[in-house]
């Protein structure tokens, strides 16, 4: 007995099956690289916030305390300080300027070129 075309069931939802579970492991794979990039990014955002906090603002951190004890000889100053942050030796240039009587303006910037400048004293 042949079934009539009403009755004949359908095929090919199987190519449709396999189709969605690659479109929804696409998407969650998707989700996870945006998820696992932004971590990465926020990661790298972290590192180069504390290497800068264990460079210039400690070099500025040493230099003001050495203002605090008395003032550098002349109005303005330039000397050298050589860092280490614990993974490499940087040197930097310090600059006092009196801006008016016991008001001093600090700069520091790391510069290679500052070797010929006078060592960054122990105290004024």
């Amino acid at each position: 007995m042949k079934r009539t075309p009403a009755h004949r069931r359908r095929r090919g939802y199987a190519l449709v099956v396999v189709m969605m579970l690659i479109l929804t492991t696409t998407a969650i794979a998707a989700v996870q690289m945006r998820q696992l990039n932004s971590a990465l990014r926020i990661e790298q955002a972290r590192q180069r916030s504390e290497a800068h906090c264990r460079g210039p603002v400690m070099v500025l951190a040493i230099a003001c305390a050495r203002l605090e004890a008395a003032n550098p000889p002349s109005a303005s100053a330039s000397y050298q300080y050589t860092h280490h942050d614990g993974y490499q030796s940087r040197l930097y240039r310090v600059t006092y300027q009196e801006v008016l009587t016991d008001r001093w303006t600090v700069t520091v910037d790391p510069d290679e070129t500052a070797a010929t400048l006078p060592l960054l004293p122990n105290k004024f």
